[in-house]
């Protein structure tokens, strides 16, 4: 497989709600992300796909308001984790980020989702906080932080 990392277009939104489904048990809804796409100008839609743009691998979502940027989603669709993919996606946002002199990111992560925390901690990010009860499970967030 040859992944290329593109925009994400309208024609993309059902596929991008079901996977936020399936990998984060919930999705923001394809209105939501109609409007994201149309009306927020802060909001950046990457999808990771397979060489032919056949087959979703992952994706990342960006929220950029200069010098400050979040990252709202980065999932790995499930037969493709543990494969470095989210290592694509988080080189691909640095360098990204860096064109729009973003000089701190921040995201929210579940406190249990281990896997991700490391990711992050790879690149950079520390705990910053903690956001009770952030998730509808009642779950609590870490907020991390990277300094550019």
């Amino acid at each position: 497989m040859n992944p290329m990392i593109r925009y994400m277009n309208h024609e993309d939104i059902p596929k991008v709600a079901a996977a936020e489904k399936l990998v984060l048990g919930h999705t923001l809804g394809e209105s939501t992300l109609q409007r994201e796409l149309d009306e927020n100008p802060f909001a950046h839609y990457f999808l990771l796909e397979d060489g032919e743009g056949q087959v979703l691998v992952g994706l990342i979502s960006l929220w950029i308001d200069t010098p400050q940027a979040q990252i709202i989603n980065l999932l790995i669709m499930p037969e493709f984790q543990g494969q470095n993919f989210s290592v694509m996606l988080m080189d691909f946002m640095i360098d990204y980020l860096k064109s729009y002199e973003v000089t701190e990111i921040t995201l929210e992560v579940r406190q249990s989702n281990i896997r991700a925390i490391r990711l992050y901690e790879k690149y950079g990010f520390v705990q910053v906080a903690i956001r009770r009860q952030y998730y509808d499970n009642g779950e609590d967030a870490f907020l991390m932080l990277k300094r550019m």
